[in-house]
């Protein structure tokens, strides 16, 4: 998947998240490759283990949902933007179903509220099969 490469062309070296089907072949490539890659049980702490591969001196990817998003505010606005930490954010894109209207019509105004720049939609139908 051309993400994969976009993404470690740019030095990102280690990959945390949660699995979304709309991302599954950026998935299956992070998997097959050499990376570091350690799947997470929710968003929140994704973010953790991002911080924590940054601290080390990694720089991190963090693949979700947008419906996630909502997860990882805190963690973003009270852990990563006062301490200079940004990890990449990969996310999948859903929008027309009904659990996934709202957070789909809002989801890059929330990041641009917080100020966080670093990240990538990857926009699709629903991202299901």
């Amino acid at each position: 998947m051309i993400i994969l490469k976009e993404v470690t062309k740019d030095g990102y070296d280690f990959f945390t998240g949660v699995p979304d089907s709309g991302l599954k072949s950026f998935i299956k490539e992070i998997h097959k490759s050499e990376f570091e890659h350690v799947p997470a049980t929710n968003e929140g702490q994704a973010i953790g283990i991002a911080v924590g591969a940054e601290l080390v001196g990694m720089k991190s990817c963090v693949y979700l949902q947008n419906s996630g998003l909502g997860n990882i505010i805190n963690p973003l606005t009270s852990l990563c933007i006062p301490h200079g930490i940004y990890p990449f954010l990969v996310i999948g894109h859903r929008h027309t179903l009904p659990q996934h209207k709202v957070m789909g019509e809002v989801d890059e105004d929330i990041l641009k509220l917080i100020g966080y720049e670093n990240y990538l939609i990857v926009r699709g139908d629903n991202n299901v099969d």
